[in-house]
């Protein structure tokens, strides 16, 4: 008996973690890259040849990204103007002479300007792009206008608009992934339920004894 509640102990911290995971769902570390994943990303070349476009972006509502509406929030989404090298700079689209419009179900889309650039990129301009919010699932229709001007090698990305906190979020994740707490929790949880079945085992011989 003794050694059947200890094998029951070892067995209660994964009970405890999994339960939590069920419950509250998690943000999971595969589900950074969808996290920073561009939803569309158009060369500017291809724009400025024939001076505009159209594009539609809709809003994702996967698993992943409900967990991380769940736990970090919406972040919102940027329009902006990405160059390849060096990388991760923006250029503002005003200094690129483009024109943004944006609709929703036949309704204009409102347009906030971002002042500063999303985690990890930099920018010495302002502003950095304009943002929008729209409800998971939905379809966006982007217009694009663009002035005369060289052509440049330089992308248009509509990508999830991650600022205040994102640091500590991903700080979060790091943490769990460099302490392999899954792992150590499976160990515990494989020794418990063999410590349970050496005990059932020795019960059942001193029965037949």
């Amino acid at each position: 008996m003794w050694l059947f509640a200890f094998g029951f102990l070892l067995l209660l911290p994964a009970i405890w973690y999994w339960a939590w995971v069920w419950i509250s769902k998690p943000v999971r570390p595969e589900d950074l890259r969808t996290a920073f994943k561009r939803l569309v990303a158009v060369p500017l070349r291809r724009v400025q040849k024939e001076r505009w476009l159209n594009l539609t972006v809709t809003i994702p509502d996967d698993a992943a990204w409900r967990r991380i509406r769940r736990h970090w929030g919406d972040p919102g989404y940027i329009i902006t103007a990405v160059a390849p090298e060096p990388k991760n700079y923006l250029y503002c689209l005003k200094d690129l002479g483009i024109n943004v419009q944006a609709m929703l179900d036949r309704e204009p889309l409102s347009l906030q300007t971002a002042i500063h650039p999303p985690y990890g990129y930099s920018i010495d301009c302002k502003p950095a792009g304009l943002v929008f919010r729209a409800p998971p699932g939905v379809t966006i229709q982007i217009h694009f206008d663009v002035q005369d001007g060289p052509l440049r090698d330089i992308d248009l990305v509509v990508q999830p608009y991650w600022t205040v906190g994102t640091k500590d979020h991903l700080a979060g994740i790091s943490l769990e992934q460099e302490l392999h707490i899954k792992t150590v929790i499976n160990i515990i949880a494989a020794a418990g339920i063999i410590t349970i079945l050496s005990a059932v085992v020795l019960f059942r011989r001193n029965r037949v004894r």
